[in-house]
């Protein structure tokens, strides 16, 4: 939270360095404006003086006419005025050269104009081509900061969440030692009670064996009853067998003696297996058949030593008795504890739900003020995005009022706007003026030139000498009187400047 809240502190210290540059921009902005007001006036005036020359022009085209008709007058009436107008000729014709020559300047340098506007038209394409990469990476790096911070929030959430695990897993294991403890002890009770069954187990071992061995020759004496008793089984149903044949052969072969004699065999033979069965049973059941069963090992014990193991071993279980009821009080408080440690358990669940519940609600506060803070730095890049974007635009109207500047100082049109500005409105006066001169022709053929009359003031585009009383033009020092204002000048005010936000 210290981090943000210095990243937040940053970020205010930024704003206000932003505010102030932008102060200082719209000031400079301001200034820029008014030089281009002043400009465009001055640029205004220079139109009216272009307008007052091009009238000035009209009114010289309209005198010469006047004069070209005075001078047919005066040469049908006056001779001795002929070698002025040579001289009236020779003069236009010397401004007509000079007309020439000027415009084969002006074809050079328009010329030269196309070649610098195409090379300043390159020049600018570059420069914004330039820009626009600019303006790409610095987005770029506004995303990567944008991401890198949520990563960053992401980071310290997670070590928050590791240091309260690492909490609860340091209690855990104080808990799991104090088990272990515990559990080393119930061990080595255990092994004793181990090391002492071990020994019972072996005494147990050696009874089993010498029990082991009574059964398995039981086992064999039951095994061999079977097998006769199997034999026996088989030949009663040979006898059987032999019996139906018997019948059924007495009933179809007239040979009853032989049958009968063979009868009488079989029934000896059984008599014979039967007395072989019962001296065998008797064999088997006979103990003085040593055949039959082999001696054990060992020595029988007296009744002296029998009842002295028998003390020793009700000793040993009076031991194992006291030994098993220590287990049992063991096991008892093993269990107490154990239900203890899971009631401790369970409600150290029920903390650590109430513990995830706060950190489920820390966790939906930390992105909602992660939200929040993210749309801030949107905002925050929109405000850069247009404070960048207004930089440009004020660098280019102040290199667009440089460049302009500078043709204005050299002499040349302040943009091309302002030539394609220029060329139509010439263009606009010359079709003017090739109307006018063509309504005068009109009004000439129409009316004589003694009737050209004006009701204009007349302008001091000319002086008259007081020698021949002839009006001599004034050449190109001609003094200025500009015209009267009209009815349009209700259409222009005064600038007014815009006020500076701070």
């Amino acid at each position: 939270m210290t981090q943000w809240l210095m990243e937040g502190k940053r970020q205010m210290k930024l704003i206000g360095v932003i505010s102030a540059q932008r102060d200082i921009k719209a000031r400079d902005t301001a200034r820029t404006e008014s030089k281009e007001k002043d400009v465009k006036m001055q640029v205004k005036i220079k139109e009216l003086v272009i307008l007052d020359l091009t009238k000035r022009c009209n009114e010289l085209s309209n005198r010469l006419k006047e004069f070209s008709a005075l001078y047919e007058i005066v040469k049908n009436e006056r001779n001795k005025y002929v070698n002025l107008i040579q001289m009236s000729v020779q003069a236009l014709a010397e401004m007509r050269e000079k007309i020439r020559i000027l415009q084969n300047e002006v074809d050079i340098l328009g010329n030269e104009r196309t070649s610098k506007d195409t090379a300043l038209a390159k020049e600018k394409a570059s420069h914004l081509k330039g820009q626009n990469l600019r303006d790409c990476l610095r987005q770029d790096l506004n995303r990567h900061l944008s991401e890198y911070r949520a990563k960053q929030s992401t980071v310290e959430q997670q070590i928050q969440e590791i240091d309260k695990l690492n909490v609860v897993i340091n209690s855990l294991e104080k808990d799991m030692l104090g088990l272990k403890q515990k559990y080393e002890e119930s061990v080595e009770h255990r092994n004793l009670t181990g090391v002492q069954l071990i020994d019972r187990n072996d005494e147990l071992c050696i009874l089993y064996e010498r029990s082991n061995q009574q059964q398995e020759a039981l086992k064999n004496g039951a095994i061999e009853c079977l097998k006769k008793e199997e034999e026996l089984r088989l030949i009663r149903l040979q006898i059987n067998d032999l019996k139906s044949r018997y019948v059924h052969a007495r009933k179809k072969i007239p040979e009853q003696e032989e049958n009968r004699m063979k009868a009488i065999k079989l029934e000896e033979e059984l008599a014979v297996s039967r007395r072989l069965i019962e001296d065998l049973s008797k064999k088997l059941e006979d103990p003085e058949n040593t055949e039959r069963w082999r001696e054990l090992d060992g020595s029988d014990p007296d009744l002296e030593q029998l009842s002295g193991k028998i003390k020793i071993l009700e000793d040993r279980i009076d031991n194992k008795r006291e030994v098993l009821f220590e287990k049992e009080l063991i096991l008892e408080e093993i269990t107490a504890l154990t239900e203890k440690l899971r009631s401790q358990a369970v409600s150290k669940r029920d903390v650590a739900k109430d513990l995830a519940d706060k950190l489920n609600e820390s966790q939906s506060k930390i992105k909602g003020v992660t939200k929040q803070m993210l749309a801030s730095v949107s905002e925050l890049s929109m405000y850069q995005a247009t404070a960048l974007r207004l930089q440009q635009e004020k660098i280019y109207r102040e290199k667009t009022l440089e460049d302009a500047q500078w043709r204005f100082d050299h002499g040349e049109p302040p943009s091309e706007d302002t030539v394609k500005e220029f060329n139509r409105s010439e263009r606009k006066r010359l079709i003017q003026l090739e109307n006018v001169m063509k309504r005068e022709e009109e009004l000439q053929m129409v009316q004589p030139a003694s009737m050209l009359k004006t009701t204009a003031e007349p302008r001091p585009t000319a002086y008259v000498p007081d020698e021949l009383g002839i009006p001599k033009p004034y050449g190109g020092m001609a003094p200025f009187k500009p015209s009267e204002l009209g009815s349009t000048m209700r259409h222009i005010r005064n600038p007014v400047p815009k006020p500076i936000e701070i």
